[in-house]
């Protein structure tokens, strides 16, 4: 549904994207993560057609960007990084104001507002001024202008940006319940609210892409071998000196002066074997296994890993 083909833009002599390419299939959330600066809402404003890039292509739903500007912003709902709100209207009338421009028939206008209020709890603010209302759910309103004309595809920059975390919680809800009807691109500078809220996830980093793929593909593609986590129930430091020196078993740690014991073991050592070995020596002397379980890295680390 969308689909970014070696994007390339430059602001003078500031490469601001280098030939970014990826896709997003049908119904999928994809989460666009960068640091400030990285080049994300450059992208999202070439997605959309506010701005033109230098080289490479954007298309919506199978209609590129700039060839067809209408047939893809059609398709398209975005909400950018500073919400398009018009402070002084009341929300309903808002709402109805943005499915005009979004071309929604006359006749649908008052039902689509209606189910769009709904769908993102809006009703009890629907006579209220916009900007007397707090920030998160001023955010809802600019999701509600997003969305009010039904899009295949919604592009969001930033949509939890300054919200307090109850906020978050709330609009992270809200996307996630759009997963399916629409295609959705969610950049972010907030990597717990992407590893939440995507399926998929792509990294940029100065103008250009460093890698893509779900938080799992990426954690495995950085990750040599495995990192383990062990809960015994009692004497973990004695537990950690069985272990250490044990074949193909290395970085042993207690974590925390707790009872649970991290280690590593590498892909190229017979990974079942040592991780069998591991289990067996636990129970042997008498320590009592509590858990055994594969500790993948958190998103923090794979971000800090490849943009560092």
């Amino acid at each position: 549904m969308i689909e970014v083909s070696a994007l390339s833009k430059r602001y003078g002599e500031i490469n601001a994207l280098k030939d970014v390419s990826f896709k997003v299939e049908k119904g999928q959330i994809v989460g666009f993560l960068g640091a400030n600066g990285a080049g994300k809402t450059t992208t999202m404003d070439i997605i959309c057609g506010c701005i033109g890039a230098d080289s490479g292509t954007a298309r919506i739903a199978g209609f590129d960007i700039m060839d067809s500007p209408m047939e893809a912003k059609r398709r398209l709902g975005y909400l950018p990084d500073v919400p398009p709100l018009h402070v002084e209207m009341i929300v309903k009338d808002y709402i109805a104001y943005a499915a005009v421009l979004h071309k929604v028939p006359s006749a649908s206008v008052s039902k689509r507002v209606d189910s769009t209020l709904d769908s993102l709890s809006l009703g009890d603010v629907r006579n209220r001024v916009i900007g007397n209302l707090s920030k998160g759910f001023r955010q809802r309103v600019a999701l509600a202008q997003a969305i009010v004309h039904d899009p295949d595809v919604l592009v969001l920059d930033e949509p939890t940006e300054g919200l307090d975390p109850n906020q978050i919680l709330h609009i992270r809800e809200l996307i996630k319940s759009l997963a399916g009807r629409h295609t959705t691109i969610l950049s972010s500078h907030i990597l717990s609210e992407v590893q939440n809220t995507c399926d998929h996830i792509v990294i940029i980093d100065k103008g250009h892409v460093v890698t893509q793929g779900t938080y799992e593909e990426l954690s495995q593609t950085i990750q040599s071998g495995h990192i383990y986590r062990l809960r015994v129930a009692k004497d973990a430091g004695k537990a950690l000196s069985d272990l250490t020196g044990l074949n193909g078993v290395s970085n042993v740690k207690v974590i925390h002066e707790s009872n649970d014991i991290e280690f590593s073991i590498s892909s190229a050592s017979g990974g079942d074997a040592a991780l069998d070995a591991v289990a067996k020596r636990i129970v042997d002397g008498g320590y009592g296994l509590r858990e055994l379980a594969l500790k993948t890295k958190s998103l923090e680390e794979v971000f800090f890993q490849l943009t560092k």
